[in-house]
């Protein structure tokens, strides 16, 4: 069966304005939205809780094996049980800043900042260290030593190691492109600076990148959300944004193939793949949909 919208959260259930972030953690999705809360939904959307965290709008939300971690517009940083949503504590706050972007990996949380800070935390809780990546951190992704950083221009690469007693870092490379990011295999998969291209990069020996491909006019309008998954030995990219279009390629062969695609109501803000077979879309006023291959 192609690409369909399979199921979607009931109108009473969902967020009352837009969706800015999904993540798909454990068996459940969680969503942050500029509502200011956190709603947790059953695979099939079914809703579940919701937690007011927040005053104002949820930039992002990132769960290592317990814990959700929310920022914000506020200056603060957030943290809740991952199965009842109660709040832990207040993790960090600065009034002087906005924090846009929050990332578990392999037990360390990376916190980014609209002055391009990136705060470190050793097992999510003890602060390591701060270094800048040169831009404001809009997205973030991860690999091994390599961090990905984006907002409208450029896509940042750092080298970080964090043996030391302080944060190890150099810039790896600067190439022009915007979020969002997108990681499977050994490629790194981001926009052209006006959103509407698709490039992927493969990461060489000795961590060098090459642009092995590029799709010009992917979408008619600028692209907001992108998830790269690898299911059994298919690298898959999803994408969509403005245009409500939601678009499946192939990754193979140093080529992006459109593998298929399926138009959605409203416009795309974030993506997220789930369990085999299944990708998770929300955005505009507040809508969270599941589609299906």
């Amino acid at each position: 069966m192609p690409l369909h919208v399979a199921t979607r959260a009931d109108d009473a259930d969902k967020h009352e304005f837009d969706v800015n972030q999904l993540i798909y953690h454990k068996g459940k999705v969680y969503s942050g939205a500029d509502d200011g809360k956190i709603k947790m939904w059953a695979p099939d959307l079914k809703f579940l809780k919701e937690v007011q965290a927040h005053p104002c709008s949820i930039f992002s939300i990132t769960a290592n094996d317990n814990t959700i971690y929310s920022c914000s517009n506020d200056g603060t940083v957030k943290s809740w049980e991952l199965e009842t949503l109660k709040e832990k504590k207040l993790f960090l706050e600065d009034k002087e800043v906005e924090f846009w972007r929050v990332k578990h990996d392999k037990g360390v949380l990376y916190i980014g900042d609209d002055q391009g800070n990136l705060r470190i935390y050793k097992n999510c809780e003890t602060f390591y260290g701060s270094i800048n990546v040169a831009i404001p951190v809009k997205d973030l992704a991860i690999k091994d030593n390599l961090i990905f950083a984006a907002k409208d221009n450029d896509v940042i690469v750092t080298d970080l190691h964090l043996q030391g007693e302080k944060p190890q870092f150099g810039i790896k490379a600067t190439i022009m492109g915007r979020g969002p990011l997108a990681l499977v295999d050994d490629k790194a998969i981001f926009m052209s600076r006006e959103g509407k291209d698709i490039i992927v990069n493969q990461i060489m020996e000795q961590q060098h990148f090459k642009e092995i491909a590029r799709v010009a006019g992917a979408h008619d309008m600028i692209i907001n959300g992108a998830t790269a998954v690898n299911w059994d030995g298919n690298a898959l990219l999803f994408t969509a944004g403005w245009d409500k279009l939601i678009k499946q390629w192939k990754v193979a062969n140093d080529s992006l193939k459109l593998d298929g695609s399926c138009t959605i109501d409203f416009i795309v803000n974030t993506m997220v793949y789930g369990d085999k077979g299944q990708v998770y879309v929300a955005g505009g006023d507040g809508h969270v949909a599941r589609l299906d291959l």
